[in-house]
């Protein structure tokens, strides 16, 4: 059985040896491997990644420019946890964007692009059977790619990728805390929004997308809410 660690353990090819750290502790991060606030200490991941501590160094900085993990003043790297009050923010902006290109999207998709929107369906459909935490955060992520590029402004899907690992994180987190019934509710509505899109039915979408955020933001704040705050005895000294 493959222990936590040894999925930690990057392959090692020069070239390539800083993204691949980056992204193994990026995983780490996103499936709460590493939970919010916790300190990270570059002797430590040395030891679950395999690599040098140059890598694991150069590696932070990358997730430190991404948003995900934090520099605290005389304390060292921490996992970012985000606050209620950002994660709310966050939520009032896809509120705004969101529906706007849900609308875009009924008038602007190809078949494609409607095929591809429903095909993640299934995706998240087999993840939530799976249990796969991951797995259902990725094709949510997906539902999402195909929405925004599909609705054709690229300067709000260029704006909205800004916060995309902040976006997954939440989702992450989220994710991780809902039960079956509610993930099956959420496949519901985004089942509701891929048809109503075939219908071309911009009206709907919107609302569906307005709704989707709203409920979303609600069960986000509601488990943030719960997260201990930085300092506190879970963080790793």
């Amino acid at each position: 059985m493959t222990t936590a660690t040894e999925s930690l353990k990057v392959i090692k090819d020069p070239s390539t040896l800083r993204e691949l750290t980056a992204e193994r502790l990026r995983e780490g991060i996103l499936t709460m491997h590493f939970r919010p606030n916790q300190r990270l200490v570059e002797r430590d991941l040395c030891e679950q990644t395999g690599v040098s501590r140059t890598s694991v160094r150069e590696a932070l900085r990358h997730l430190e420019s991404e948003g995900l993990v934090e520099r605290r003043p005389n304390k060292g790297l921490y996992v970012t946890a985000i606050t209620v009050d950002e994660a709310r923010q966050i939520y009032e902006v896809r509120g705004a964007l969101e529906p706007v290109l849900g609308r875009l999207f009924t008038q602007r998709a190809t078949e494609r692009d409607l095929n591809a929107l429903a095909a993640t369906l299934k995706k998240i459909d087999k993840a939530i059977a799976a249990k796969h935490v991951r797995g259902h955060v990725e094709a949510l992520d997906d539902f999402y790619n195909v929405l925004l590029i599909g609705s054709g402004n690229e300067v709000a899907r260029r704006f909205l990728q800004t916060l995309r690992v902040r976006i997954t994180y939440l989702r992450s987190l989220t994710a991780a805390k809902a039960d079956l019934a509610r993930k099956r509710e959420t496949l519901g509505l985004m089942r509701e929004i891929v048809e109503a899109a075939g219908r071309r039915d911009g009206d709907k979408v919107a609302r569906l997308c307005a709704t989707f955020v709203e409920r979303s933001a609600a069960f986000a704040l509601q488990v943030l809410s719960a997260e201990p705050a930085p300092d506190a005895p879970s963080a790793r000294a």
